[in-house]
């Protein structure tokens, strides 16, 4: 049972609930309630006493248009229908499920003005049967207005009774953002600390040199993200083979400095969530006996965290690109080029480098600001937008494209092993372990299968690298 209104919702929380198998079971705590009947009365005593967008007027360029109170609950049903755009693919279930559960971890705020029968219904979507189906086109960073429309109808259609100040109260809010932006942050994370651990065993292929992960030379920069992976790199390479060079290539040398990046940039997008997925940021917002309207929807924190997190898997991933190739050269490895094992001109895993690129190029399209986009609605009113829904889509998108990578150089990474005989160490022998049924064959062929075995054995390995680091501090 998860239980909101009393603890933070956590992105770690979020993201489990958001992939629970089957039904999910949810309440609101006591104190969440109180907060909820607390900020209605307020709501509903003001649109007596002055003007409250969207529930005695219009919204967008109609806020100066009045709404007859006679009119209210029918005008609640119309911004719910006129907003319901209904573009696009189907979300899928997981940002469904996290979009639903975040909007009530917003509500038990007590912020919006929501009546309890709306959380109510929202848990019992959870709980209940089929997810809503929500398209994914609309969001443009200043509130998931298209989305949540389809969510109100979704609800109505099952039994809701859409009352005044409805709508606008269910709609204004960034949950699909946030849920999306939540998975992507899990996903990376579970990345990161998969590649460390593949990043590892080229290491020890390679006979690196520890020299570049010493304690020393991360304190004399300390910098929180270079700290961190410089420790875990220490744990991973513990027992590795003496070093066989002085100073090795940036593909083992730069790593902690640059998946120390990208660690910053996960904690970073996560000390965002954390904040926005518990905070009422609903305009207007009930501030004690005030009601107030203002423009705290807007994403835009969320966006340049979530630019920042796609721009820093771009170099992570052409480390590990350039590991790969390292991997083919018999200047480094003593093997074979591309590590054939056929009569000579073989290619061996040569491929694999066109793989890599491939998707390091489509993942280099994916980290392009979407901040920088730029827009003009509801007749000029509207003139800017922070487009973090899309910077969370090109986030999940991006995952796709480093699983891509990081799976190609733990194929290649893992085939040179077993060429040189070595283990690689104590610390690794979990992750040799996930790979021990992979085919041991040589020759030259198809390797698509094998990567693909990779790609889905990548969480088990992040599993097995937090057993060695202990746990997933990011």
């Amino acid at each position: 049972m998860l239980r909101l209104g009393d603890e933070p919702l956590t992105p770690a929380v979020l993201a489990a609930a958001a992939r629970a198998d089957g039904p999910l079971e949810l309440e609101l705590t006591a104190g969440a309630r109180e907060r909820m009947a607390a900020a209605h009365r307020t709501m509903a005593a003001a649109t007596h006493l002055q003007d409250v967008y969207g529930r005695t007027t219009g919204v967008g360029a109609n806020r100066d248009v009045q709404v007859d109170a006679e009119e209210a609950r029918a005008h609640s049903v119309r911004l719910l229908r006129s907003h319901a755009g209904g573009m696009g693919r189907p979300l899928p279930p997981d940002i469904v499920r996290g979009t639903l559960v975040v909007r009530l971890a917003q509500m038990a705020a007590g912020g919006g003005g929501h009546r309890a029968e709306v959380a109510d219904a929202l848990i019992a979507a959870l709980a209940g049967g089929p997810l809503p189906e929500l398209r994914n086109l609309g969001g443009i960073g200043t509130g998931d207005l298209t989305l949540l429309g389809q969510l109100g109808l979704a609800l109505e259609a099952r039994g809701l009774e859409i009352q005044a100040g409805d709508a606008l109260a269910l709609m204004s809010s960034n949950a699909a953002t946030f849920a999306s932006a939540a998975l992507a942050w899990h996903d990376v994370a579970e990345l990161l600390d998969a590649g460390l651990g593949i990043a590892a065993l080229t290491f020890c292929a390679l006979e690196g040199n520890q020299e570049a992960f010493a304690a020393a030379v991360a304190d004399a920069r300390p910098l929180a993200g270079l700290v961190a992976v410089s420790g875990r790199l220490r744990a991973l390479t513990a027992g590795a083979p003496p070093a066989a060079r002085i100073q090795d290539p940036f593909g083992l040398r730069c790593l902690p400095p640059v998946a120390g990046a990208l660690d910053w940039a996960l904690r970073n997008l996560h000390d965002v969530l954390a904040v926005e997925i518990n905070a009422a940021a609903e305009n207007p917002l009930v501030a004690g006996e005030e009601v107030l309207h203002h423009g705290g929807f807007h994403n835009a924190t969320c966006a340049l965290a979530l630019d920042g997190l796609r721009l820093a898997l771009v170099p992570f991933a052409s480390l590990s690109a350039a590991r790969l190739t390292h991997l083919m050269a018999p200047e480094l490895t003593g093997l074979p080029a591309f590590l054939a094992v056929d009569a000579p001109g073989s290619s061996g895993v040569l491929i694999t480098e066109y793989l890599a690129a491939d998707a390091l190029a489509r993942l280099r399209a994916d980290a392009a600001p979407a901040v920088l986009g730029t827009v003009a609605i509801s007749r000029g009113l509207e003139e800017h937008a922070s487009f973090a829904w899309q910077a969370s889509g090109q986030a999940r998108h991006a995952v796709f494209h480093l699983r891509t990578v990081l799976a190609l150089e733990w194929l290649v990474a893992e085939r040179a092993l077993r060429m040189k005989g070595i283990g690689g160490g104590a610390p690794l022998a979990g992750a040799r372990a996930l790979a021990a049924d992979w085919d041991p064959a040589l020759e030259d062929r198809p390797l698509g299968d094998d990567a693909e075995r990779a790609v889905a054995a990548l969480p088990a390995l992040a599993a097995v690298v937090r057993s060695v680091i202990g746990g997933a501090p990011h």
